[in-house]
């Protein structure tokens, strides 16, 4: 189909009318009378008149055969009425109204009217010429205006013939490879009624529409109904923001050859579109596949969160046990030790209590992660939980001969709405470690202090410190840095993570500053009040 057919047919059309209404002008001011002038002129008009009608169809293939064989019938009777004047030169706008859609129809148009005006003559050869209603006058007349339009026709149909050439060429889809072809991926184009126009192979491909021979419409690209719904409202969209609209259109499951692609609808002059596609089949075949392997990811941390949960929990109960025995042999309850087993029991009771303390963090730290861990908020003084945590923390410093320094205020209050609990462990977390890696004779110091609606808890040591490397691994669970690697000062790495993400959950944070050689201050930023 042409591209430019109804403006193509008007133009013609137009010329057609002009001529046979000034013939008639001419014919009636040289003395016709209204009875001759009229059947002439509703005749000549007709054909005219009936293409016009069929306009708004013209785009499809029906269309265009209907208006050719209006013509043909048009040509056949009037070489009828035309007796033995004759008006064979009517069947030349049979193949002339083929011009104006495309070439293909040329050669229609020249087939119909051959066959018509064999079959016209040797009809009335056969029956005999038929007496003519019409007047000699009428019939003289209609022959010099039908000669006189259909050449009309024939110079305008020429002429737009040419200029849509031209235009098709200036478009770069002329003859021989279009441009479209070059373009990557497919390349469609709609009329204003969502009627394809043309489409590369690309394009054709995407949508299986290699072996169609009509003209789908929009609606009828995607077989799946979600997809030709986004389509139409993506089209819809293009047109009435009368802007470009992009969308990634799911034509089948992953497993098809072309299952997702990308779409871009532009309007065009007249209410057209064009639609451009690329093939995005196995970029979503990937992210499927990332999808999947993530869904998988967090499956599994999940079920080791709770693993590790469950585990934690089930060996809390021996442990205290452990530990209760441990403390009774160390007090001597049931009687003296031997020297040895004196100092057996001190290691039980250290071992069990490290590993219970362990226990804890990791059964804490598998709560936050899995969600369940919640905050039992009200309102409280920080520095008495300053105050009870170096009291708890106090004899580990002393047995590694560190002193503690507390900086509080001496007269303000610093009240806080948080999780005492938490915020006393994280304390204590923050306390061991700054012990643990203090050399001996060294000190602790821990402050508070509350500043725009934050509250800042700083504990600093005067350990070996870390570089800005290590600085940005710690805090995530089992990452320590290169001290607490060490066999005098081992850990597991959780203490700094477990005060990270209960500090989140308040919506505070962990600062870190550090320099090797030069010691650790940790922050503990929490906001004065935490959300309910």
């Amino acid at each position: 189909m042409a591209r430019y057919s109804i403006s193509r047919l008007v133009g013609p059309l137009f010329i057609w009318a002009v001529t046979v209404l000034a013939g008639l002008a001419v014919a009636g001011f040289r003395g016709a009378d209204f009875e001759t002038l009229l059947p002439v002129g509703l005749f000549l008009l007709a054909p005219a008149l009936l293409t016009l009608l069929f306009l708004p169809v013209v785009q499809r293939d029906w269309g265009q055969a209907v208006i050719l064989l209006i013509w043909t019938g048009f040509a056949s009777v009037g070489a009828l009425l035309g007796g033995p004047i004759g008006l064979w030169s009517l069947f030349l706008t049979v193949p002339i109204m083929g011009m104006l859609f495309f070439r293909g129809r040329v050669v229609e148009g020249f087939v119909l009217s051959a066959i018509a005006l064999i079959g016209t003559y040797f009809g009335a050869d056969y029956f005999g010429v038929l007496s003519s209603p019409l007047s000699e006058e009428a019939l003289r007349l209609l022959s010099l205006i039908g000669i006189a339009a259909t050449f009309a026709l024939l110079i305008a149909g020429m002429i737009a013939a040419t200029d849509n050439r031209a235009a098709i060429d200036a478009s770069g889809s002329g003859s021989g490879i279009p441009w479209r072809q070059g373009v990557s991926g497919g390349l469609f184009e709609f009329d204003a009624n969502n009627l394809l126009i043309d489409s590369n192979e690309k394009g054709r491909v995407h949508f299986g529409l290699q072996n169609l021979t009509n003209r789908p419409a929009l609606s009828d690209l995607a077989a799946d109904p979600s997809a030709t719904a986004q389509i139409l409202e993506a089209a819809h969209t293009a047109r009435r923001t009368r802007s470009a609209k992009d969308a990634r259109i799911a034509l089948g499951p992953l497993a098809s050859d072309f299952s997702h692609l990308d779409a871009r609808f532009t309007p065009v002059e007249g209410g057209g579109l064009l639609l451009h596609t690329i093939d995005r089949s196995d970029e979503e075949v990937r992210l499927d596949a990332l999808r999947q392997s993530h869904k998988a990811a967090e499956q599994e941390a999940a079920d080791k969160t709770l693993f590790f949960a469950g585990v934690s929990h089930e060996l809390r109960t021996p442990l205290n046990a452990i530990i209760g025995f441990s403390d009774m042999m160390r007090s001597r309850l049931f009687g003296p030790l031997p020297g040895k087993y004196a100092e057996y029991a001190d290691l039980i009771h250290d071992s069990g209590q490290y590993m219970l303390d362990l226990i804890g963090d990791v059964l804490d730290l598998s709560k936050v992660e899995a969600g369940r861990y919640s905050l039992t908020l009200d309102t409280f003084d920080v520095s008495d939980v300053v105050r009870s945590s170096v009291k708890m923390i106090r004899p580990a410093a002393d047995a590694a001969d560190v002193a503690i320094e507390m900086d509080l205020p001496q007269d303000d209050v610093l009240l806080i709405t948080a999780d005492r609990k938490a915020v006393r462990q994280s304390l204590l977390n923050l306390l061991s470690n700054a012990v643990k890696f203090s050399p001996k004779g060294s000190h602790v110091r821990v402050a508070a202090m509350a500043q725009g609606g934050q509250m800042r808890l700083s504990v600093a040591d005067q350990g070996p410190g870390m570089g800005a490397d290590e600085i940005a691994r710690i805090g995530q669970p089992y990452v320590q840095g290169a001290a607490g690697l060490s066999t005098e000062a081992r850990g597991t790495g959780l203490g700094l993570a477990l005060v990270r993400q209960l500090a989140e959950l308040h919506g505070g944070q962990l600062e870190l500053d550090s320099m090797q050689g030069r010691g650790t201050t940790a922050h503990l930023i929490l906001p004065t009040e935490a959300s309910r």
